[in-house]
């Protein structure tokens, strides 16, 4: 890969010159998308969406949008460490047949701290109503309406299964938030979303992944990051950013590991810290069950004492916190800003020991493989799954979000199926329909004008399906459980 190519300002769509007179004050087109992303209302949308905990109403508790914008300023400051540190890794984001200068390298560094930000802010604009449990609502929603006892059908009786093909099912049943960010994001050129540059569309991809090519077992394969109603984009933003393989494989934009880095740091100890504070868990519990599991996992993994010793630093620290301040709020806030410090160092290490393997495409692992706090990462994961997630507190919200959401796909995913028979439709069905704001239906429409070469009827009844997941997927916890609540009559 290249950096001249990774950086690129390409996109989908050209945007409208600016006035010459705005030379005299220059500003980085980067720094412009940035702007035009806090500015957007998929962003703003993600201030009343879950990041833990379901329809939950606090001051103190995190939303999607504050998730964000922490994973925005991690990611910017990961690319500040990494690019502009003095290690004996010092990495220069210049192509071996450039010419190197401080002003193409200060240029290069500026332009990965803006595409990082802009990366943080974008990576869970696709995520559903009531977090991560909004997307497994989703995938079983259709896993039993497809492939179920009574599966959905088309006015004519055939089943949908039988109309779609085996990579519009796979789309379907593997319903996913990074693949629908960049389904949001593919928009722009039907100029209905915001009009961003391939690298840093390139850079929000953690999974590089179409639903034929996903392998459990390889970390970037695991889940999808496109549909194929976005294939063609897809392809061709890898082929003008260079992440495509000559056998047509994808593979990640270096940038995308400290986006993702960024997330599981902030993730790993700000949630954690939201689950102290709303009384899910305390800190003494925390602590008793960081000391029962930290040696087991040790073992288990066959970690270095050094790595070890590292892990038992940052519990220790969370121990004498505990136990000179009576503020247990004050105690979470303090050991995550200690903590994140140094899941931050040694992402940066790992990143630049492997920048050679990263850059070749050859690097499959996390950023914090093989680190001194990768079993620190490992218990923060294991302490949000056992003590956070099976609390009364998340499942009591997520049982309600499941009646919710199901309901909702219950009226407008089949009332999409039936929408190109509209004389076939009943008074209620187009009453439902009505209730989808109309720049779906007309993303819909565009998506044919500019496909028309591929739109069979299969491929027409995928993507009005889509439309029924793209609208109810936007929507924030508020406004789905009010339109519950009304089109249920409660």
């Amino acid at each position: 890969m290249e950096w001249k190519k990774l950086l690129t300002q390409a996109r989908l769509i050209e945007d409208k010159e600016d006035p010459k007179a705005f030379n005299d004050y220059y500003i980085s087109p980067f720094e412009r998308d940035y702007e035009k992303i806090v500015s957007s209302a998929v962003f703003r949308r993600l201030q009343d969406k879950t990041q833990v905990f379901p329809l939950a109403k606090s001051d103190f508790v995190r939303t999607r949008l504050t998730h964000s914008i922490e994973v925005s300023t991690i990611a910017k400051q990961l690319g500040i460490m990494c690019f502009q540190n003095t290690s004996a890794y010092v990495l220069l984001p210049i192509d071996k047949d450039e010419e190197h200068s401080e002003n193409l390298k200060m240029k290069r560094n500026g332009d990965i701290e803006a595409i990082l930000s802009c990366a943080g802010l974008l990576h869970d604009i696709g995520n559903p109503p009531f977090g991560h449990v909004g997307e497994s609502i989703i995938r079983e929603w259709f896993e039993k309406n497809l492939k179920g006892d009574s599966p959905l059908k088309c006015h004519n009786g055939t089943p949908v299964y039988d109309e779609l093909n085996d990579k519009m099912m796979n789309d379907l049943l593997n319903f996913e938030g990074n693949a629908q960010a960049f389904r949001i994001m593919a928009k722009a050129q039907y100029k209905s979303e915001i009009n961003l540059p391939f690298s840093i569309l390139s850079s929000m991809v953690k999974y590089p992944t179409r639903s034929h090519e996903i392998n459990r077992k390889i970390t970037i394969r695991k889940k999808i990051g496109c549909y194929q109603a976005e294939e063609s984009s897809f392809i061709q933003i890898a082929t003008e950013v260079g992440t495509i393989t000559k056998d047509g494989a994808i593979i990640r934009h270096p940038l995308s590991y400290l986006v993702e880095a960024a997330d599981d740091i902030a993730y790993g100890t700000a949630d954690l810290e939201d689950a102290v504070n709303s009384g899910v868990v305390s800190v003494d519990e925390l602590l008793t069950f960081f000391l029962s599991r930290y040696q087991e996992l040790g073992i288990k993994n066959d970690e270095t004492p050094q790595h070890i010793d590292r892990t038992k630093e940052v519990i220790d620290e969370l121990d004498l916190l505990n136990k000179n301040e009576e503020d247990k709020t004050k105690v979470m806030e303090q050991w995550s800003t200690y903590l994140r410090k140094w899941l931050m160092y040694v992402v940066c290490w790992r990143f630049s020991k492997d920048y050679t393997n990263i850059l070749k495409g050859n690097f499959t692992k996390d950023l914090f493989h093989d680190t001194n706090h990768s079993l620190t990462i490992e218990l923060l994961k294991e302490a949000m799954a056992k003590l956070v997630f099976n609390s009364r507190v998340i499942i009591e919200p997520e049982v309600s979000a499941q009646t919710i959401l199901n309901f909702l796909l219950d009226k407008f995913v089949p009332v999409m199926v039936q929408f190109e028979d509209n004389e076939k439709m009943t008074a209620q069905e187009r009453n439902i329909l009505n209730l989808i704001p109309s720049n779906y239906i007309n993303d819909y429409f565009e998506s044919k004008n500019i496909n028309c070469h591929i739109m069979d009827k299969a491929e027409l009844l995928y993507r009005r399906i889509l439309v029924a997941t793209d609208f109810i997927s936007s929507m924030t916890d508020g406004y789905a459980k009010n339109l519950y609540k009304k089109m249920s009559g409660i």
